[in-house]
């Protein structure tokens, strides 16, 4: 009884090793999306960093047509019972600050043509963007190329982007989310 016992709580610490182990590695999360004629989206997620398997998050699957369920509307003042909303959405705000906090841009490239049809507007959006495209100076990490268009709508160009993060950092932004929202109330 007592070998069952320790082989039991042996496989039980395995585990949890294991599944600490994946959650203190790094994941890398690459996004790959292309206008033409038409969207193109592909995403792919690394487990080990850049040298982990490269499982694919994208594809065309083919989709069941279900009837719509009808759902009763319910209020949300009721739903959410004492929690205030105030308090949620600062304590979204800041997880949301968190997280980004915790994300890693491995690279960043953008290679754009667009125009909106009327040259004011475009160099109005144009504007807006300057900063962003300039300011983020030059290198291999992130690179925009945005070339505006001033006689006709248009809008194509491929965007990529590479994450990566550590998911065992993202337990305290959690935790405190938690906390802030459904922990006792000061």
């Amino acid at each position: 009884m007592s070998i069952a016992i320790s082989v039991l709580l042996w496989g039980l610490g395995l585990c949890l090793g294991a599944v600490l182990l994946v959650i203190a590695m790094p994941v890398r999360l690459e996004i790959d999306v292309q206008k033409g004629t038409r969207w193109r989206f592909r995403a792919a997620l690394r487990p080990f960093g850049r040298f982990g398997p490269r499982l694919p998050l994208s594809g065309r699957k083919g989709k069941t047509d279900k009837p719509p369920e009808k759902r009763r509307k319910r209020n949300a003042r009721r739903r959410l019972g004492k929690m205030r909303i105030d308090r949620l959405a600062q304590a979204g705000a800041k997880l949301v600050g968190d997280i980004l906090r915790c994300v890693r841009i491995e690279t960043a490239t953008l290679q754009m043509r667009f125009g909106l049809g009327d040259p004011a507007e475009t160099g109005e959006v144009f504007g807006y963007m300057a900063p962003v495209i300039y300011g983020a100076g030059v290198g291999q990490k992130l690179s925009f190329d945005v070339e505006p268009v001033f006689d006709r709508a248009v809008l194509e160009g491929q965007a990529k982007l590479d994450l990566s993060l550590v998911p065992a950092a993202l337990l305290g932004p959690l935790f405190r989310f938690g906390w802030t929202v459904f922990g006792p109330v000061r």
